[in-house]
C-alpha cells in the first residue's frame, strides 16, 4: 500500500506480482478492490499496480469535478512513485476513458492499452440512459447495500436470461 501526492490529492495505490508492469484503472465510483477476480490471475505473471481514483476509496476526495485528464495525471504519478517508465495500461469503464487519455498524454509510457466496457467519448458517443447516470451521481448518498439493490436492473436482464 502506498500513497502519492498529485495536484492537490493523495492517490492510493498498491502492487502485487512480479514481471512487466500492468496499471489497473477502475471505473466510476469503484475502488481498486473491484479487480479482485482479474488481478490474481494477472499477478501470476505481471507486476500489477492498482489505484483508487481520486474521490474514491482510500484516495482523497477534493472538491470536484475531476477531469479525465487530471485522473490520467494521477495514473502517471503512480507510475512515477513506483519507479516505472512504461506499463501495460488496463482501464475498465471510466477507467478505460482515463487509460485512453493517459495514452494520449503519455504515449511513450504505454506498452499496450487494454480497454474494457468503455467508450472514447466525443460528440458521436452513445450516452448512458438518464436513469443510469442519475444512479451514478446519487451513489455517494447510498449505503453499499442500497447501491447493490439499485444497480441490479442495470447489470442483470430482468427476464432472468442475462
Amino acid at each position: 500500500m502506498a500513497i502519492v501526492q498529485n495536484q492537490g490529492a493523495k492517490i492510493y495505490w498498491d502492487e502485487q506480482g512480479q514481471g512487466a508492469p500492468v496499471l489497473l484503472i477502475m471505473g466510476l465510483g469503484l475502488t481498486s478492490d473491484m479487480w479482485h477476480r482479474t488481478r490474481p490471475v494477472l499477478a501470476r505473471s505481471y507486476r500489477t499496480l492498482a489505484i483508487d481514483n481520486r474521490g474514491v476509496g482510500r484516495s482523497d476526495v477534493p472538491a470536484g469535478p475531476y477531469s479525465i485528464a487530471l485522473m490520467a495525471s494521477d495514473a502517471a504519478a503512480v507510475l512515477d512513485a513506483a519507479g516505472i517508465e512504461t506499463a501495460h495500461v488496463f482501464g475498465v469503464s471510466m477507467g478505460g476513458m482515463i487509460a485512453q487519455e493517459f495514452a494520449l498524454q503519455y504515449p511513450g509510457r504505454v506498452r499496450s492499452l487494454i480497454l474494457g466496457c468503455t467508450a472514447a467519448g466525443g460528440p458521436t458517443a452513445v450516452r448512458a440512459e438518464p436513469a443510469a447516470l442519475e444512479l451514478l451521481t446519487t451513489r455517494a448518498a447510498m449505503t453499499p447495500e442500497e447501491f447493490t439493490q439499485a444497480v441490479q436492473p442495470f447489470i442483470h436482464d430482468p427476464s432472468g436470461h442475462g
